[in-house]
């Protein structure tokens, strides 16, 4: 009879082996004392690392005090060289969590599956992504706090990230975590949490005078950059009365122009509300006005209606209804043309809009810059008139100048 036991005991692991050797399961510790073909090779804490000669296995335990006549095997891997990667990972991370918590199987496997899925991650990391925030008190998660995992990322990133409010407030309130620490990309958590729809993970960031409210990433945006591109009308809000401004030009210009690029109609309007001179802030690439960067009518009518310049021009030597005109945006050129454009200005090399419409065949465009009052005997800097234009490129547009 003891033999047919060994036997079924050996058919289980066997089973067990080729379905998933990591799943955790309570096992008798009994299982594992007294020989039975089962060495112990290495301890650290309660984790211990078997060597199963029976199933030419290696298991490792996690003994639980609270319950002695059992305890939770972690995995029996028939790789030594697995077994010897994860009892280091198992053992130097899950003291803080049986050292806090009643561990049970369930939630000692979303630990381990954490483990192997982010072999980067401290405990802290761990903690935050479990839920477990009780641990985030013990000695040795608090000497992680400010840890970063591959990415650069520490716990109070992925807390902005997963849009954990309690996570977050204990990483600042408790255990006094960094906010200008950068992850590789140059983000720091205030970057994370500018992404979010909900303000409330930047008021607490800003509660602890948070240092990376004005931080440039390797992107070249600072949060405020980041929420209007991601169109968070309630961020904007938050970030501006923490401190963030609006006039920290990035590689794209100022947060403005990201608003503005995106269309985020919203992020636009807090934008002028907080600081009204945003309205003509010049980019650094090309010294355009946030009209310059506009793609609709809405866009436009709202910058306009603020009093935005209809005929700047830019660094670069273009009107707002040049780039419009130049890329085809013809409803967007129309709100132009009907609060004042200049339809003979002339832009970069002496071309009108006219000329551009030309060059690019869009008989609409042309038809609508004509009857507001383009020239089209006008030369560039080629001595070239938008008529010319049309008698060597257009396919169907050269009657429009004969008329």
């Amino acid at each position: 009879m003891q033999f047919l036991g060994r036997l079924l005991d050996t058919v289980s692991s066997v089973s067990t082996l080729f379905s998933n050797p990591y799943r955790v399961r309570d096992v008798p510790q009994s299982d594992y004392g007294g020989g039975g073909g089962k060495i112990i090779l290495k301890q650290e804490g309660r984790v211990v690392l078997y060597k199963n000669t029976q199933c030419q296995s290696w298991d490792c335990l996690l003994l639980l005090p609270e319950t002695p006549a059992m305890a939770l095997r972690l995995f029996q891997v028939v790789s030594e060289e697995d077994a010897m990667e994860w009892f280091q990972q198992y053992g130097l991370k899950l003291k803080p969590f049986y050292e806090t918590l009643p561990l049970k199987v369930e939630m000692v496997q979303t630990i381990v599956d954490c483990i192997r899925s982010h072999p980067d991650w401290s405990s802290a990391h761990i903690a935050v992504e479990t839920g477990l925030r009780d641990c985030l008190k013990h000695n040795l998660v608090q000497s992680q706090i400010n840890c970063q995992d591959a990415t650069g990322q520490t716990p109070l990133h992925l807390a902005c990230e997963k849009s954990d409010l309690a996570s977050l407030k204990a990483l600042l309130e408790e255990s006094q975590a960094r906010t200008d620490i950068k992850d590789h990309n140059g983000d720091t958590p205030m970057h994370c949490a500018s992404k979010q729809d909900s303000p409330v993970f930047i008021q607490a960031l800003c509660s602890q005078l948070c240092s990376g409210v004005n931080t440039l990433n390797n992107g070249g945006e600072t949060p405020l950059h980041v929420a209007c591109r991601q169109g968070r009308v309630e961020s904007i809000k938050a970030l501006l009365e923490g401190g963030a401004k609006c006039d920290v030009d990035g590689n794209a210009g100022y947060p403005i122009h990201t608003a503005v690029k995106y269309s985020q109609k919203g992020c636009v309007e807090e934008i002028l509300r907080a600081d009204p001179s945003q309205l003509q802030a010049e980019d650094s690439m090309h010294g355009g006005t946030p009209l310059h960067w506009s793609k609709t009518a809405e866009m436009c009518r709202l910058l306009l209606n603020h009093g935005s310049d209809v005929n700047y021009l830019s660094r670069t030597g273009e009107s707002a209804l040049h780039i419009l005109t130049e890329r085809g945006r013809f409803e967007a050129a129309m709100v132009l043309l009907t609060h004042g454009a200049h339809a003979n200005l002339k832009g970069r090399d002496g071309n009108t809009a006219l000329h551009l419409a030309m060059k690019a065949d869009n008989i609409e465009m042309i038809k609508a810059l004509i009857v507001f009052g383009a020239d089209v005997e006008i030369h560039n800097d080629l001595g070239e008139t938008p008529g010319l234009i049309a008698a060597r490129t257009s396919k169907g547009t050269i009657w429009l100048v004969k008329q």
